[in-house]
Parts: C-alpha cells; structure tokens; sequence
C-alpha cells in the first residue's frame, strides 16, 4: 500500500469529497489556463500584424482621399469642397502619424520606407498649405500644382509599398508560428486524455472508498432484515466516518443476534413456564369444584329452596308482595350459582340472574341504585361465559356506586358487529378510579396476579382468556369522578 493511499484511507468523508471537489477545481482551472495561453500564443502579434496593416491601410485611403478632395477644390472653390478638403487634410495627417516608426518591430526596410514617407509628407504639407493660401497667384499655382499631383502620387505609391511590405512581414511572423499552431491540437488532446485518466481514478478512489462499503452494508442488512446473521463481517480499509460506522453495524449485528436468542430461550422458559401455570389452574380449578361439590352436599339445595319458596308463599298469603319478589330473587340465585355447571351459557340467563340481583340492591338502596340494559331484539342465539354479568353487576355496585353518596346508574349495553363479535359494555356513573389505579389494575390483569384485582374480575378475565384461545378479551376504562366501563369482547357463537 503506497503512502498516498494510506493517507487518502484516513481522510474523513468530508475531507475526501473537498479534495475531490477541489481536484476537479483544479483540473478545470488548468484546462481554462491552457485554453486561454493557446489563444495568447495564437493571437500573440497577430493583432499587431493586424494593426500594422491596419495603419498603412488608412494612411493610404486618407491620401487617396485627400488628393480627390484637393483636386476637386481647385476645380470648383466651393466652401463645401474646402471643409471636405480641410476634413480629408486631419485624417491623412492623423494617419500618418499613426503609422508604425519603431525600427525594432519594423526592421530596416520598412523603417526607411515610414521614414521617406514621413519625410516626404512633411515637404508635401508645405507646399500645399502655400497653394491654398489665398495670397498665392494664379501664376504660382499654375507653376506649382503639377508638382503637387506628383508628391500625392509619390506618396500612395509609397503608402501602397509600406502596406506590401507590413503584409509581408505579418505572413513570415505567421509562417514561423504555423509549426506550434499545428501541435498545439495533439497537446490539448492528451494534456484531456491526462485529466481524464487522473479523474477516471480519483472517482474510483472515492467509489472504493464510499459507494462500495454502503452497498455492502445494504446488502448485509437485507440478509439481517431476513433473519440471516450468518454471513461474514463488513471489512474496510478506511479509518473515517464509514469506517466508524462499518464497525458499529458489525457490533449491532451481533448484538441483535445475542438478543433474539436470548429472547427465544426467554420464550421457550416462557411457554414451559405456561404450561406449569396452566397445569397449576386446572389443578386449582379441580380443587374448587371439589370444594363447591363438599359444600353442595353438605347443605341440601333441595331443603334451602324449598325453604325460600315456602318463605314466599307465605308472604304471599300475607300479601307481602316485594318480600315474595326478593326471596324469589334470591333463590333463583342460589339456583343458578348451585346449578349451573356449563362454562357457556345463554346470554338471556345471565342477564335473568343480573335483572335478580339488581332487583335485590334496589331493595337496598331505594331510589339510588338504577339499571338499564340495552340489547338486541333477539338475543336467543347468543352464549357467553357463565357467572360473567352478576359480578360484574356487583363489581359496579359495591365499587363504584356504593361509595357514591347520591347513588348512581348501571347500563348494561349489548351489541352485534358484522364480523361475528359480540360487544358487552357494563358501565357505572359511579366513583371511578385515579389513572394510577387503572393502570396497576390493567398491569394485573395481564400479569393474572388475581390476588392484587379481586376474584370475580379476575376469574373472568381467565376464562374468557382460557374459552376464547386469545380470540376474547375483557378491557377496563375509568376515570376518577366520571365511573367505569368494563369491555369484554368475544366471537359470536
């Protein structure tokens, strides 16, 4: 590995991508320079060719110029021709002073040629300016202007030869360039084929470097996105940013991975610790019924109904009509808890056995207690859990309206959904509960810590859970002042 490259290797990514941008700065600056020194080797005294021809031009146009002016005032003597006179007199003095007279640029022949000229327009002038003067005779210009004509074409003779002459010159200075001009093509192509070349491998310096190590971490993060963490470590040799992050990525990789095994035998120990608990609660729940059949035989259901419906004959005889309506009340529930052994039952008869309950505390509680179901016309086909609306009934009762001083309303609301399910509100207006006791009762009911919830409750919570295999559920809503709703939710059967 060469020094250059361990060095680029280090760079950081900001640093790269400026040094890139600014290679390009760079080769674009030279291409311009390069541009711009071929022009000035180019035009580099050809302008000055250009000029010079350009001068000697105009000095022979302004003598021209000025000889046909001169002629056609003699001719006419016009104030018109004079002031075209006098114009063309400026311009063919300005150009003649115009011309070149630096022996160095010129060289001797056409020093000479500029000096003559410069010479002659000088004895030219005099004689002129003499004939135009109005003192002059008739004799004397008639004496005198043929030589006049004879120095205008003297100098346009000589102005055309200074011209030839710069012509000339300006093409042997080319002629001695034309071999340069003809490289110069050859030079710009491989001085482009160089700066290509040079960016061609600083791109791919910045590909390995960036583009590369990003695609291979895509491509391992498609394989992790898939549950694959068997393919190898991402390795680079940058010791930047991507460096850093190719590292943290790897670290990552195997730190995930740590973590779903460790979540997977934590679901393993999860499910063997289930199936502990689901075999604790049906020992548990053996247990009970053990016990509730002890206590069955122990009193004699037959001897206690029978009692509460003697006790009800009697006050109807007395016609004790609310004292017969509560014993029978009460013995339907004594009935139905004694009786009933299905874990579903029909929806009527739970809420036969709420109605009897509720009929019961309004004896209590007088005018402070109501209750009010809302359901379905027919309702025959519907089952839910058994021993689910009474304590529920009662939860409301004893926790929420009890402690309310005014008392309080307990609806019952059941409905029907298009998919299948069926929704049992049971709400009170009562006390209801601060947020932090709602959210310990929601924790424990789903950790089932049925100590810490109360048995009814919780009991319903697991059997719906146990009935439905997860497809029911029992939520609890409440707020402090405002009273509780409990929701359960279960398939339509």
């Amino acid at each position: 590995m060469t020094v250059l490259k361990r060095l680029w290797l280090r760079l950081s990514v900001d640093a790269k991508v400026k040094t890139f941008a600014a290679f390009v700065i760079l080769v674009i600056l030279l291409s311009a320079f390069f541009s711009l020194f071929t022009m000035h080797y180019s035009m580099d005294g050809y302008s000055e060719i250009l000029e010079d021809n350009r001068r000697c031009q105009n000095f022979m146009k302004s003598m021209e110029d000025e000889s046909t002016a001169f002629e056609n005032y003699i001719s006419g003597r016009s104030e018109t021709d004079r002031k075209v006179l006098d114009d063309a007199i400026l311009n063919t003095r300005v150009a003649m002073e115009a011309l070149p007279d630096d022996i160095h640029t010129l060289g001797e022949e056409r020093y000479a040629k500029t000096w003559n000229i410069k010479n002659s327009y000088a004895n030219y002038v005099v004689l002129r300016d003499h004939l135009l003067d109005p003192a002059t005779t008739r004799q004397e210009l008639a004496g005198n202007i043929t030589k006049l004509y004879h120095m205008q074409k003297y100098l346009e003779q000589y102005s055309r030869r200074l011209l030839q002459l710069s012509v000339e010159n300006g093409s042997v200075r080319y002629l001695k360039k034309l071999p340069t001009f003809k490289i110069f093509p050859f030079i710009l192509m491989n001085f482009t084929l160089i700066m290509l070349l040079c960016i061609f491998r600083f791109s791919r310096m910045m590909t390995e470097a960036i583009v590369v190590p990003v695609k291979q971490l895509s491509v391992e993060a498609r394989r992790i996105a898939d549950a694959d963490f068997h393919g190898e470590d991402v390795v680079i040799e940058n010791r930047d940013e991507i460096d850093d992050l190719v590292r943290t990525f790897n670290a990552m990789k195997h730190a995930t991975e740590d973590s779903i095994n460790t979540m997977k035998e934590n679901h393993r120990m999860t499910e063997l610790l289930q199936k502990e608990q689901m075999e604790n609660m049906e020992m548990e729940k053996r247990l009970n019924a053990n016990r509730l059949e002890l206590l069955k035989s122990q009193i004699n259901p037959h001897f206690l109904f029978n009692t509460l419906n003697m006790i009800g004959s009697m006050a109807t005889l007395e016609e004790a009509d609310t004292t017969e309506t509560m014993t029978r009340c009460l013995a339907s529930l004594f009935r139905y808890n004694l009786s009933t052994k299905e874990q579903i039952v029909p929806l009527a008869q739970e809420l036969k056995v709420a109605e009897d309950y509720m009929y019961l505390q309004k004896m209590r509680f007088g005018s402070r207690v109501s209750y009010e179901v809302e359901r379905p016309e027919d309702i025959s086909a519907l089952r839910i859990p058994s021993f689910t609306m009474q304590p529920l009934v009662e939860n409301a009762i004893v926790h929420g309206i009890n402690k309310k001083e005014q008392g309080g309303h307990v609806r019952v609301t059941i409905r029907c959904t298009e998919d299948d399910r069926l929704l049992l509100d049971i709400a009170d207006d009562g006390v209801g509960m601060p947020q932090s006791q709602l959210e310990k009762l929601q924790g424990d009911l789903s950790a089932r810590e049925l100590g810490r919830v109360g048995i009814g409750l919780g009991n319903i919570y697991l059997r719906i859970q146990a009935i439905y295999q997860g497809k029911g559920s029992l939520t609890v809503q409440s707020e402090e002042g405002k009273g509780t709703t409990i929701h359960i939710d279960l398939p339509r059967t």
